[in-house]
């Protein structure tokens, strides 16, 4: 039989409003008349951040809310521009870091909240992606066609273990889901209506997102006890859309 603990909730006294810092540096260097270079790097820092922390002592305990918190998160960036006509292909190659309290108070009390309470710890953040290449271009064709593809290459984000009673197991978020790998495409063309005495200028088109219909999970089997353990699902298959835009 499982022994039970039963929390009693306390807030830190005084509570401050957490703080955020950032700072960012670019150098822009036109390379030619088509082809534009930039180079970056971003950092952030958040202190004073809410977290729960669960503290046990046998049958009692204190799940406490204080402004223990703190994360960051800090990038590198590099990225091209290239024009040729009235068309512009983009690409982006990002490294970073987001590394910080994982029992950030809106866990557990947001619009999801997890269920089960562990102790707090640092680690990888849930959106920490080291390495991200970003493809994106706006291309105009014949019979006034705009040809809009986004091409996004990333790594899985991390998670953590688990075992049948909800508790972690090793260092928590050291494990990734699989990289992500989507190209989304959409097609458009204006057109003009009439309504009423009037003519609106409007776009109409149609989109593809996740076109080359890659397996991209959204969820993970990360319980120890689960015959389907570290298995991915929920993934985000290949979409068709409509488009209609009015333009003013």
């Amino acid at each position: 039989m499982l022994a039970s603990t039963s929390y009693l909730n306390r807030i830190a006294s005084p509570l401050r409003n957490p703080r955020s810092t950032s700072w960012n540096l670019e150098l822009d260097r036109q390379l030619t008349e088509r082809l534009s270079l930039r180079v970056a790097y971003e950092q952030r820092n958040t202190a004073d951040d809410f977290i729960v922390s669960p503290l046990a002592a046998g049958p009692a305990g204190t799940l406490s809310l204080s402004n223990g918190g703190s994360d960051s998160y800090r990038e590198y960036q590099i990225a091209g521009r290239y024009r040729f006509g009235r068309s512009v292909l983009n690409a982006s190659y990002v490294r970073s870091r987001a590394f910080g309290d994982l029992n950030d108070v809106n866990q557990f009390f947001g619009t999801l909240p997890q269920a089960v309470i562990q102790p707090n710890a640092k680690g990888r953040l849930a959106f920490d992606a080291p390495n991200r290449f970003l493809f994106w271009g706006d291309f105009e064709l014949p019979w006034k066609l705009t040809v809009i593809p986004v091409y996004d290459l990333h790594s899985g984000f991390p998670y953590s273990v688990e075992n049948v009673l909800r508790e972690y197991v090793g260092p928590r978020n050291v494990r990734r889901f699989p990289r992500l790998n989507s190209l989304d495409l959409q097609v458009s063309r204006p057109v003009s209506l009439r309504l009423g005495h009037r003519r609106v200028k409007a776009r109409v088109g149609a989109g593809v997102f996740n076109l080359l219909n890659h397996f991209n999970p959204r969820d993970v089997q990360n319980n120890l006890a689960s015959a389907r353990f570290r298995e991915f699902f929920n993934t985000s298959w290949r979409e068709y859309r409509g488009k209609f835009v009015l333009e003013f």
